[in-house]
């Protein structure tokens, strides 16, 4: 997990076979982070996992969004895992969150990134007008 400055969004890396417990996990690592940098841009690049982690969904949208709203993430890039069993996961996910925040499904982080870049954050207004 790490801050793209070129992006203007927090970075989330996942690799392996992954559950919903590692999920709410990094979830909740993602949040403490967002709090200290309240950047609008998440890139969730999942191409590389394998797992069920449905289970989270219910806490991610009931529990995860409402905090993280707070903390001003506007935009959320999804890169999809190649496992096609996980499509339905991020799909269902795309669902619960997209009527408060923008949502993108992608297959590749470039794409992922691209559309990240097409949305001007606060941070990018407040150094051009600055």
């Amino acid at each position: 997990m790490e801050y793209q400055q070129e992006h203007d969004c927090i970075y989330i890396k996942w690799e392996g076979h992954i559950s919903a417990e590692n999920v709410v996990e990094v979830a909740e690592k993602y949040l403490t982070l967002q709090r200290v940098m309240r950047c609008p841009k998440l890139l969730n690049d999942k191409r590389d996992v394998t797992g069920d982690w449905e289970e989270a969904n219910d806490w991610l949208q009931y529990e995860w969004l409402p905090q993280v709203l707070e903390t001003g993430l506007q935009y959320f890039a999804f890169v999809l895992p190649r496992d096609l069993h996980d499509l339905a996961t991020a799909q269902d996910l795309e669902r619960r969150l997209a009527n408060t925040i923008k949502v993108g499904l992608f297959y590749d982080a470039g794409t992922a990134e691209q559309w990240l870049d097409s949305f001007e954050s606060s941070s990018s207004l407040s150094q051009k007008t600055g």
